[in-house]
């Protein structure tokens, strides 16, 4: 009698936390959303986040707030994001710097990387290009591979930061091809830029975003893009693996995450309204005016390609000896 009567208590409670959770779920959103943005304002990640917020105030009914938290190779915004309160309200709109590059490279990161998120999803990626001035001998990587190793010391790029995917694909080139190539910090592609230009270094990264128009207008020359296929708007310039480095293969990508402990049908809400966000022309239409590629992927292939992307970068940073001062 005992056992029958725990039983339907049990039937009861089970039944009160799963309309509980029905109700929370239909409920969300109910107040504006924070979307914190771990870059200065005016950056490509900034401006996707101000021309998703409307959007995303159109889908769930709710403002979606941008709070720029810039610093600390984007730990800083991503830190701020994980110890809010999982209740669905802020989120964080990052690239996989905030993951998978600056907390291998960084001490005291104030969080798990691949424990303290839950992904929405991921939006979209970009590769970078490796440029050299219109005036350079240099046609290849490879032409610049062999200069390095003619003249050690003597060759070096820009890379906009330690932990950046520039760094990582230019270590990764001096790793596989053991040449002595010097890098030199930035702040920016843009700066990366300004540096080729003025002949401060023998060649540069910058985004495809920032650098495809450049190109375009003879500005400065493309020796490869840093993906394992070619750029569509660029079709005449060779992937990294076509130019003989494909574990330069690092790419960038920005995806939207709440705190790992947000409930699951606060989550399936949110993940809902950017699938269907992703899928509208529209929104392609203005990713691809910012120079970046739509490239939706849901929430768990997110955690299983930065799970993935951790492991591989961690054994470049391990062999190239990356460290932040």
């Amino acid at each position: 009698m005992q056992s029958i009567k725990t039983l339907r208590i049990v039937l009861v409670a089970a039944t009160f936390a799963g309309s509980a959770g029905s109700t929370l779920a239909a409920d969300y959103p109910s107040r504006p959303i924070r979307l914190v943005v771990p870059y200065a304002a005016g950056g490509t990640i900034d401006l996707m986040a101000r021309m998703l917020g409307p959007k995303l105030h159109a889908a769930l009914g709710q403002p979606v707030v941008v709070e720029n938290r810039p610093g600390g190779g984007t730990t800083i915004g991503a830190a701020s994001v994980a110890r809010a309160e999982p209740d669905g309200y802020t989120l964080f709109l990052g690239s996989n710097a905030a993951f998978t590059i600056s907390p291998q490279v960084m001490s005291n990161v104030q969080y798990d990387p691949l424990r303290s998120f839950a992904a929405i999803g991921t939006l979209a990626s970009f590769p970078n290009l490796i440029l050299v001035s219109p005036q350079s001998p240099y046609q290849t990587v490879a032409d610049v591979v062999q200069a390095a190793r003619k003249s050690p010391g003597k060759i070096s790029y820009a890379s906009f930061g330690v932990g950046s995917t520039a760094q990582l694909s230019g270590e990764a080139i001096k790793v596989a091809s053991g040449a002595d190539v010097i890098e030199v910090p930035y702040k920016s592609g843009a700066q990366c830029v300004q540096a080729l230009l003025s002949g401060e270094v023998t060649f540069a990264f910058d985004t495809a975003i920032g650098s495809v128009q450049r190109v375009k207008s003879g500005q400065v020359r493309a020796l490869a893009v840093t993906s394992s296929s070619r750029l569509p708007d660029l079709p005449q310039v060779p992937s990294i693996t076509e130019a003989g480095y494909p574990s330069a293969d690092v790419i960038a990508w920005v995806g939207l995450f709440a705190p790992a402990a947000t409930p699951p049908a606060t989550r399936t809400v949110l993940s809902n309204a950017v699938r269907q966000l992703m899928s509208d022309p529209e929104v392609k239409r203005q990713f691809a005016n910012l120079g970046v590629q739509a490239s939706y992927l849901e929430g768990e292939t997110t955690m299983q390609k930065m799970r993935n992307e951790y492991v591989r970068f961690g054994k470049l940073v391990e062999q190239a000896k990356i460290r932040a001062n």
